[in-house]
């Protein structure tokens, strides 16, 4: 079914390299053989979807959901989970993560620039400090603590509500026909009780905002991340059946 992968164009795709000596991976397009780069999906039986993130013929990401077709948002891409992480689809495989320090630039590029509405990172003192101005003309509201000498941890989110951000009856109605019932309905309440609230007032500005927001259910925590949906509702369901195996 290789010939099934459709091209998902996202502008956080990282830029090929440009040393010439650098060898291009594995993953190829059918017709001519071209270097993929990007985002790919493909239909699979049973509703479902396959997801690949390539960076010049490299997999760093490939995972399996439900179609959940009524929601979309531009803040919310494959990509996202990826590049904050600094995931790699196998040991080895060759990465855009140029230094320890890539994935926090990279989530505070990404703050700033309306690519995700919450994030938090680690850089040096001089870098934070910058970002910190560059803020003041956006929408983002910020906490910022010292972690020594020379590094800052800043946690981030903006002040918009998550009803203004994101079609929630949308996302609602794609997990009620996603996941079973028993499943869904935790996560559609969770939804539901963030309508009002920003990033920013429940997970910036209270008391323990990151221990807090690690408890919040997997639905609001991949939404405010700006992680897919698809993903989300495949570890939602993997996580009550680990559990229950346990």
């Amino acid at each position: 079914m290789a010939d099934a992968w459709i091209l998902h164009p996202d502008y956080r795709t990282p830029p090929a390299p440009t040393d010439a000596d650098f060898p291009p991976g594995p993953w190829r397009h059918p017709d001519g053989g071209q270097i993929m780069n990007g985002t790919y999906e493909r239909p699979l039986p049973k509703l479902r979807t396959e997801v690949v993130t390539v960076w010049y013929g490299y997999a760093l990401s490939r995972w399996r959901g439900p179609r959940m077709p009524r929601f979309s948002s531009p803040m919310v891409s494959a990509w996202n989970p990826v590049l904050a992480q600094g995931l790699a689809a196998a040991p080895g495989t060759p990465t855009p993560y140029r230094d320890e320090l890539w994935c926090d630039r990279w989530i505070a590029e990404a703050l700033l620039y309306g690519r995700k509405p919450y994030g938090a990172f680690t850089l040096p003192a001089d870098e934070a400090l910058r970002w910190c101005g560059k803020s003041g003309g956006t929408s983002l509201i910020y906490h910022a603590r010292t972690e020594d000498d020379e590094l800052v941890r800043v946690v981030a989110g903006t002040s918009e509500r998550y009803a203004q951000l994101f079609d929630l009856d949308a996302l609602i109605a794609d997990y009620r026909e996603a996941l079973p019932e028993e499943l869904a309905e935790p996560e559609v309440r969770a939804l539901e009780e963030h309508r009002s609230c920003s990033p920013a007032l429940r997970y910036v500005l209270c008391e323990d905002a990151e221990a807090l927001f690690a408890r919040a259910p997997l639905s609001v925590r991949g939404l405010t991340l700006g992680y897919p949906p698809r993903e989300t509702a495949t570890r939602i369901a993997a996580h009550v059946t680990s559990g229950a195996a346990t």
